[in-house]
């Protein structure tokens, strides 16, 4: 039973991320009156993260050139936006939500989107304040500023000032390498893996990242962790289980990602590492939805939940999310993928490398001009993954994905460069 009051809405949107951001202009499209609420715990309303670690660091993007909807667009829509106010508990049998200021608010659907934090480095020292990660826009200009004093004071390397160690190796660990490189600073890699990229890609393509980072300047010190920092009130050297301390004027730690799952601690909603959602981005009670990196989707093309913690992802979620709650029935039926960029190689991903038995490369894995492809085949034979450097987004990649296609047997013709892949979707 819904319990009305003066405060109550008829959509609550926790979380101002893109997947709130997506869900509003979804309900709108269907529902352009409904009473309507979105909750940031940032002071900012939504903006496009991923230019955090490429062009806005860089200074190629300004602030507000980051949002994804004008403070217009609420106006005009009738939707009220309240940032830097957190969610701190639900109550599913009231329908409602108790924000930190003490405010309840009573809603006919919610939408849980608080997104994910930066995972932390754990090890002594990690406190000191140049430890920085990057996952907000506070976190962005923080680092903008750490960056900028060691550029002015740090020590001195071949092309200026400024040593930076960067803990963790995998695509955000890589794009703010890229970045911090092309500001002039020095920077060392310590990460667990064998290579780069580790989690998502094979051999052949984490050599060639490993190369193209040497090529750039950057020393990689793999299968290795932190000890603990040092220094005087501020990091000063890295210690390492082998060798010297590394010494650097600042630490970046970019080791993933933790779901935010809080709003949801002491309910019945189902969750494991990341809140539980069918293909409608519905949760165990039917009236509340997750969306975003918060959220793992049951993806029917795999036959389990998948936290799909990049971008577009978090779009799309939140589309099928915001068009649910106004009343409609889409799913989640695709082929989930992400683009990275790092220097001068693009990188593009579709399917899930979880289930893949072996790799099959094709192409010039040659780190000047790479050409690359490589497809992940799981134990039925089907290929389940799929991953393109320097290639665009190849749409026929993602349909070998999406329609599951099954090449046992046939891994000399797919590893052949000469063979047209649409061959295999006939």
């Amino acid at each position: 039973m819904i319990i009305m009051s003066g405060n109550h809405r008829k959509y609550v949107l926790v979380g101002g991320g893109p997947a709130s951001s997506a869900a509003a202009q979804a309900i709108r499209r269907r529902d352009p009156e409904g009473s309507m609420l979105l909750i940031g715990q940032e002071v900012n309303r939504p903006y496009f993260r991923p230019a955090l670690s490429r062009d806005y660091l860089l200074g190629r993007q300004d602030r507000e050139q980051l949002f994804t909807l004008s403070d217009r667009w609420f106006v005009q829509k009738v939707v009220e936006l309240r940032t830097a106010r957190r969610a701190s508990s639900l109550d599913v049998a009231r329908h409602s939500v108790m924000l930190d200021d003490g405010e309840e608010i009573i809603f006919d659907k919610l939408l849980i989107a608080t997104g994910a934090s930066p995972r932390p480095l754990s090890v002594p020292g990690a406190e000191m304040p140049n430890v920085c990660y990057l996952r907000t826009l506070a976190d962005a200009e923080r680092l903008q500023k750490v960056v900028e004093r060691a550029r002015r004071e740090g020590r001195r390397h071949e092309h200026g000032r400024g040593q930076v160690v960067m803990v963790g190796a995998g695509l955000l660990g890589v794009e703010l390498a890229s970045a911090l490189t092309q500001r002039g600073l020095a920077l060392q890699m310590v990460f667990a893996g064998e290579y780069p990229w580790h989690r998502i890609v094979g051999q052949t393509a984490g050599r060639l990242i490993w190369r193209r980072l040497e090529s750039r300047g950057v020393k990689l010190h793999a299968q290795s962790t932190p000890l603990r920092l040092e220094g005087d009130g501020r990091v000063q050297r890295v210690v390492l289980p082998a060798g010297p301390p590394i010494e650097c004027d600042l630490v970046v730690a970019a080791l993933g990602a933790v779901p935010h799952r809080e709003l949801i601690r002491g309910t019945a909603i189902s969750a494991e590492k990341a809140i539980l959602v069918d293909e409608r981005c519905r949760t165990s009670h039917s009236d509340i939805f997750a969306a975003g990196d918060c959220a793992a989707i049951f993806d029917p093309l795999f036959g389990r939940y998948r936290v799909l913690d990049h971008w577009p992802s978090a779009i799309e979620t939140g589309k099928i999310a915001g068009a649910n709650m106004a009343g409609g029935d889409e799913r989640f039926d695709g082929v989930a993928g992400f683009t990275s960029r790092a220097f001068d190689l693009g990188l593009v991903v579709w399917g899930d490398e979880t289930p893949i038995e072996r790799r099959i490369v094709r192409g010039n894995p040659n780190p000047e001009s790479p050409d690359l492809v490589e497809l992940g085949v799981a134990g039925d034979g089907r290929i389940c993954f799929a991953l393109a450097i320097n290639r665009g987004e190849d749409q026929t990649l993602r349909e070998l994905v999406g329609r599951a296609v099954n090449v046992r047997d046939r891994a000399d013709l797919l590893r052949d460069p000469a063979t047209d892949l649409r061959v295999f979707l006939q």
